[in-house]
C-alpha cells in the first residue's frame, strides 16, 4: 500500500519540513551567495519569495557593507577551518523593520570526501530575551526615583573614559533629612526629583554626566581634553549647582529651603581609579560641610593628611581606655571674693602613639562612634573618686560643685540617671556636690528621653548647667521649661569684654535672663582683671579662667586649693 507522502515530490517535501522547523534556516555556496532558506527567514529579512534571495549575498539584505561584513567574516572562518561556529549573538538590522536579535549557528557543508562546498546556518529569534536582559542592565545602571545614572553607572563611565583629564563633584544636600523627617518621605521624594531636574540642567549646560549616588547624594562627572582651566570649569559647575538651591522650593503645600555641600576632585591621570576620585571628592565635601553649609571645597593633600589623622585617632581611641591613657585635669571656679566654689573636670588623652591629643579632636570621634558612652562613664567614676577624697574641702564648703561635661548622646541613654545615682551611692557622696554640664545642642534636640534624665537627676539634687551658653541656636523658651540650674557664659563673649560694647550688652542680657529664670550664671575664659571687673559690673559674680587658675592635675589641685586666694592676681 502506498503512503500519501509518496505522492509529494522530494523538493516540495523538503520545503514543507524547512518551513515547519521553529528556526530560521539558510545555506550558501562557497562564494557566500544564498542557495536556499526557509520561509521564516524570508519573512525576517523582508523577501517575498525564495527566488528573490537565491544568488544574492548579505550585501543585498543589509543597509550598509559595515552591517553585512561581520556575517560574511563568520562564514569565511567556518569554511576556512571546516569547524562550526555556534551561539553567535548578533543583531539583525533590516531597514524598515524593528531590530531583532539572533542566536546563530553555522556549520560547513561538506562532500563525502570532506570538501567544503558551502555553509549551513540556523538562527533563533532571541529578541525578547535580549531586550529583557538589556532592560535589567539599564535598571542596574539607573536610579529608579530620578531616572539619573546611579553610582555603578558613573563608576563605569569613569573607568571606561578615554579622556586623561576630568573632574568629579560630590554633592550632599544640606537640611534634606529635616524635610524628609518632618514632611514625610513622599514629599522628600518629590523634592529629590525636582532637585535632580535642576541639577540636570547644570550638567547639560556643562556637557557633564549627572548621577544620583543614593539618599540625598549626587555627583557630576566631566571630562576635559587638556589640563588647562580644569579647576575654573569645575568651580563654575559647583557654583551653578549651589545657585539652583538659592531660592526656597515650592512643593505642593510646602515651601522648603535646601542647600548643598560640594566636594571637588580633579582627575589628572588616566590610570587613577574611580574609587580614588570618589574618596577625594567625598573628603572635600565633608570639609565643605564643616566649613558651613552651601559651600564647595576642592580636595587637597592637606585633607588627605587630615583624613589619615582621623583614621589614626579612631584606631588609637579604641584602645585608650584599656591602656589607661585618659586622665583628668581640674580647673577651679571662684566667686568675686576669690573663694573656691567649684571645679570642672576636664578629660585629657595622652596616646602612647600620638602623644597629647586635644579633646577638640577626639571627643567628636568618640561621639560619632558611640565610644563616648564608655569614656563618659569613666570620667564620671574618675571624677567622683576624686570628690570622695576631698572630705576636708567639702566639710568647709558644703556648696562646692564638681562639674562634669556630659554629651547629648549620653543623656539619651535612659540608664544615665540610674548609673550616676549608683556611683554617688557607693561613694556616699551628696548629689548636691555634682554638677553636669550639657551643650546647647541638647536643648535644640529637646528629646524626651534626655529631658526625663535631666528631671530625674535634678530631683535627687544634681545640678544641670548649660555649657558655652550663647553660641548655639536653642530656643530661649526651653530655658523656662527644662530642669536647669546654671548658665555658663561662653569665653567668646568674655574675651576683651571691657572693650566690646556688643558683647557687654549680650552678657548683660544673659545675666538678666538667668536672674529672671532663677538660674545661676558663671563666666568662663576669664583671663584679665579688666574682664573680671566688667563681669562684676554686669552682675556676674562667678568665674572660671586663667586669671584665677589654669587646669591643674589632681595632685596640683589637692595641694593648692586652700591657697588659691593668695595666688590670684589683684
Amino acid at each position: 500500500m502506498s503512503r500519501k507522502n509518496d505522492q509529494i515530490p522530494a523538493e516540495q517535501l523538503l520545503r514543507i519540513v524547512l518551513d515547519a522547523i521553529p528556526l530560521r534556516v539558510f545555506w550558501k555556496d562557497v562564494d557566500l551567495n544564498y542557495l536556499g532558506a526557509n520561509q521564516k527567514l524570508l519573512d525576517d529579512i523582508g523577501f517575498k519569495q525564495l527566488d528573490d534571495l537565491i544568488g544574492q549575498s548579505d550585501y543585498a539584505i543589509y543597509d550598509t557593507p559595515e552591517e553585512a561584513e561581520p556575517k560574511r567574516d563568520d562564514d569565511r572562518e567556518v569554511m576556512r577551518t571546516g569547524q562550526p561556529k555556534l551561539d553567535i549573538e548578533e543583531p539583525l538590522p533590516i531597514p524598515g523593520k524593528k531590530l531583532k536579535w539572533l542566536r546563530t549557528n553555522k556549520v560547513p557543508m561538506k562532500t563525502p570526501s570532506g570538501e567544503v562546498i558551502g555553509i549551513l546556518g540556523t538562527y533563533q529569534d532571541i529578541t525578547e530575551e535580549v531586550e529583557y536582559r538589556h532592560l535589567i542592565e539599564r535598571q542596574a545602571l539607573i536610579d529608579p526615583l530620578t531616572g539619573l545614572a546611579n553610582r555603578r553607572c558613573l563608576q563605569t563611565q569613569i573607568l571606561e573614559s578615554k579622556c586623561e583629564f576630568g573632574g568629579l563633584l560630590f554633592i550632599d544636600l544640606d537640611r534634606f533629612k529635616q524635610v524628609n523627617d518632618s514632611l514625610g518621605h513622599s514629599v522628600g521624594d518629590n523634592l529629590l526629583q525636582l532637585i535632580a531636574s535642576n541639577f540636570q540642567e547644570v550638567a547639560d549646560k556643562h556637557n557633564a554626566l549627572l548621577a544620583r549616588l543614593g539618599g540625598d547624594e549626587f555627583s557630576i562627572y566631566k571630562t576635559f581634553e587638556t589640563a588647562s582651566n580644569i579647576e575654573d570649569s569645575l568651580e563654575s559647575i559647583a557654583q551653578d549647582v549651589l545657585n539652583t538651591l538659592n531660592k526656597p522650593i515650592k512643593l505642593k503645600n510646602h515651601v522648603v529651603t535646601i542647600g548643598a555641600s560640594v566636594g571637588i576632585a580633579t582627575i589628572l591621570e588616566a590610570s587613577r581609579s574611580s574609587q580614588d576620585s570618589f574618596a577625594e571628592a567625598d573628603l572635600a565635601m565633608y570639609s565643605a560641610k564643616l566649613g558651613g553649609q552651601n559651600k564647595y571645597q576642592f580636595f587637597t593633600e592637606e585633607l588627605r593628611i587630615s583624613a589619615h589623622r582621623q583614621h589614626k585617632l579612631y584606631s588609637c581611641l579604641q584602645h585608650a581606655l584599656a591602656q589607661d591613657e585618659f586622665y583628668l585635669m581640674y580647673q577651679p571656679q571662684f566667686d568675686s571674693n576669690q573663694n573656691l566654689i567649684g571645679t570642672e573636670a576636664l578629660i585629657r588623652w595622652k596616646s602612647a602613639e600620638l602623644g597629647e591629643v586635644s579633646p577638640v579632636e577626639f571627643i567628636p570621634i568618640a561621639e560619632e562612634t558611640g565610644m563616648i558612652h564608655e569614656i563618659g562613664d569613666w570620667v564620671i567614676r574618675e571624677a567622683l573618686d576624686s570628690l570622695q577624697n576631698w572630705t576636708a574641702l567639702l566639710a568647709n564648703n558644703p556648696n562646692f560643685k564638681l562639674a562634669i561635661n556630659v554629651s547629648s548622646s549620653q543623656f539619651e541613654n535612659k540608664q544615665l540617671p540610674l548609673y550616676i545615682k549608683g556611683q554617688l551611692l557607693i561613694r556616699s557622696l551628696n548629689p548636691g556636690n555634682l554638677e553636669l554640664e550639657i551643650t546647647e545642642s541638647l536643648l535644640l534636640d529637646h528629646k524626651k528621653s534626655a529631658v526625663e534624665a535631666m528631671e530625674e537627676l535634678k530631683r535627687i539634687g544634681v545640678t544641670i548647667a548649660i555649657d558655652d551658653f550663647g553660641t548655639g541656636y536653642s530656643s530661649l523658651s526651653y530655658l523656662a521649661t527644662l530642669p536647669l540650674n546654671k548658665l555658663k557664659i561662653d569665653r567668646s563673649f568674655v574675651t576683651d569684654l571691657h572693650n566690646n560694647s556688643t558683647n557687654k550688652k549680650l552678657v548683660e542680657a544673659i545675666v538678666n535672663l538667668a536672674s529672671g529664670l532663677d538660674l545661676n550664671v558663671i563666666a568662663e575664659g576669664v583671663e584679665t582683671l579688666e574682664e573680671k571687673s566688667t563681669l562684676e559690673n554686669l552682675s556676674c559674680f562667678s568665674f572660671q579662667g586663667y586669671f584665677f587658675a589654669k587646669p591643674l592635675s589632681l595632685l596640683e589641685f589637692e595641694q593648692s586649693h586652700n591657697g588659691f586666694a593668695g595666688s590670684c592676681r589683684a
